[in-house]
């Protein structure tokens, strides 16, 4: 028996053979998470005792002062643990604090977006500022705003990294999920003559976030804490892994499920938009229809920095819209990504069901479709600075121009084929129009006078489309100089 005043032992799980948890892969038939256990037909995936302690532990007399045989089990409703526990003291309850009280915890990590480099970006380059004195050559105009940017974003990255890792307290009174302190799940504890079981679920919805879709590699840790004298409590955990450090991922027990989970409302989709976004990471869940990216935004002019590393940029994939069918294919409209400036991208997505049988980044551009046999066409439109930063020599010139393309009646896009348009070095502003047909495309160059009221419209370019070659053919007409612009001139 333990005998010392305020005695908090924690014993982490022992890995089964090959030094890995056994993780079930399904939820058993009939689970609840009522403490009772019958529905447990698996081996257990641990099997805790005194061989599972840490140097440094209060010794464990005998099996009945404590030991316990312990079963984990996942499927795309979350995570089950149960458990049968021989224990000489069982205390329960804890008048001051549940969680010094006698209880299972639980660690979850799963695959983590890539952290971009401490970096700031102007129109020029990446600036990196990997360590404080990187602020000298880095940003030259003000080092002291840059090193306290440095310490902010030092900070700001490691809370970001940290929120990928959770720990949950299995407590009588249900799942808590440390940090935001919240009970997220259901748990049972049932007392029986020299010991206890329990039973607990954590749900989907409290996973933490992660980069891998479907979701493959779990690294999962449960700890067993005995408090006999339910004192306060001693911050020492004890892992099967003696190198292990609180809250290191690194040395939980790696998983690698045969079946991955799958999530979200269109999973195919929320798989492909996390492709070529190493910063990007999800909520995994039925309804798992939203991104989260770390990017280190582009901003012009940025000489010192200003913009967080790294920004959070959202993408919301529910925002789906049709553009229209040809039999059973659809064409829609979907944010996916983003760019290197922050903003979300859309892809055209011609799709079967949820079958995705093609992508096209469109930007955000404007689009405009219009059935012809055997599929579908599509203009698509830039309107906007020439320079997307805005920088450079008219770099916000209004400027338009078109990408037109088809998609055939098994969705496959043809290849684009780019279209002059107008503005850049007039400097005027530029309009344009498209017949709903996508026969006939016009931009314009719009007239400024002296105070920026919009004068005259002039035709700048005309696309008109012939049927015989699936093609446009193109007039120019001559453009007008603006005030003060010439050929020559940066």
């Amino acid at each position: 028996m333990l005998t010392l005043p305020t005695t908090l032992l924690l014993l982490a799980a022992a890995p089964a053979a090959g030094g890995s948890l056994r993780l079930h892969e399904g939820l058993p038939a009939g689970f609840q998470a009522d403490g009772k256990l019958e529905e447990w037909k698996q081996p257990p995936s641990l099997t805790l005792g005194a061989a599972n302690q840490v140097a440094g532990a209060m010794k464990v007399a005998s099996p009945a002062d404590l030991s316990a045989k312990v079963w984990v089990a996942m499927d795309a409703r979350g995570l089950a643990i149960a458990g049968e526990v021989l224990d000489d003291k069982v205390q329960l309850t804890n008048p001051k604090r549940d969680i010094n009280a006698d209880h299972v915890e639980v660690w979850l990590a799963l695959p983590r977006p890539a952290m971009p480099p401490l970096a700031f970006v102007s129109h020029l380059d990446e600036h990196r500022v990997e360590k404080e004195s990187d602020c000298e050559k880095a940003a030259p105009e003000d080092p002291a705003k840059c090193k306290a940017w440095w310490k902010q974003q030092t900070a700001r990255r490691k809370q970001l990294q940290s929120e990928l890792v959770a720990q949950y307290g299995v407590t009588p009174k249900g799942v808590v999920r440390f940090g935001p302190d919240s009970t997220v799940g259901q748990a049972r504890y049932e007392p029986f003559p020299g010991g206890y079981r329990f039973e607990a679920l954590i749900p989907v919805s409290a996973f933490p976030r992660t980069a891998q879709a479907p979701l493959r590699d779990v690294r999962v840790l449960v700890d067993l804490v005995d408090s006999d004298e339910g004192g306060v409590k001693q911050e020492t955990f004890l892992s099967s892994s003696p190198k292990r450090k609180f809250g290191d991922a690194s040395t939980f027990h790696a998983v690698t499920l045969t079946k991955p989970l799958r999530f979200g409302k269109w999973p195919e989709l929320l798989e492909w938009s996390l492709k070529g976004q190493p910063g990007a990471s999800y909520a995994p869940g039925p309804d798992a229809d939203a991104l989260e990216v770390w990017v280190n935004p582009a901003q012009a002019y940025q000489y010192v920095p200003e913009t967080p590393s790294p920004d959070v940029s959202h993408v919301n994939l529910a925002d789906v819209k049709s553009l229209g069918k040809v039999g059973d294919v659809e064409l829609v409209s979907v944010p996916a990504k983003v760019d290197d400036m922050g903003n979300v991208e859309r892809w055209l997505v011609s799709r079967k069901g949820q079958t995705i049988l093609d992508t096209r980044g469109v930007g955000g551009d404007a689009v405009k479709v219009t059935r012809r046999a055997p599929g579908m066409h599509v203009l698509q439109v830039y309107d906007g600075p020439s320079n997307p930063l805005g920088s450079g020599a008219c770099g916000a010139c209004p400027v338009v121009y078109f990408t037109h393309f088809s998609m055939d009646a098994q969705g496959k896009f043809s290849k684009p084929d780019g279209l002059e348009g107008t503005g850049g070095r007039t400097g005027y502003p530029v309009e344009w129009t498209v017949d709903e047909a996508l026969t006939r495309i016009e931009a314009f160059d719009v007239e400024e006078d002296e105070d920026g009221k919009h004068g005259a419209k002039r035709l700048a370019v005309r696309h008109t489309f012939d049927a015989k070659t699936g093609k446009f053919t193109t007039e120019t007409f001559a453009a007008p100089e603006a005030p003060g612009m010439s050929e020559d001139q940066p």
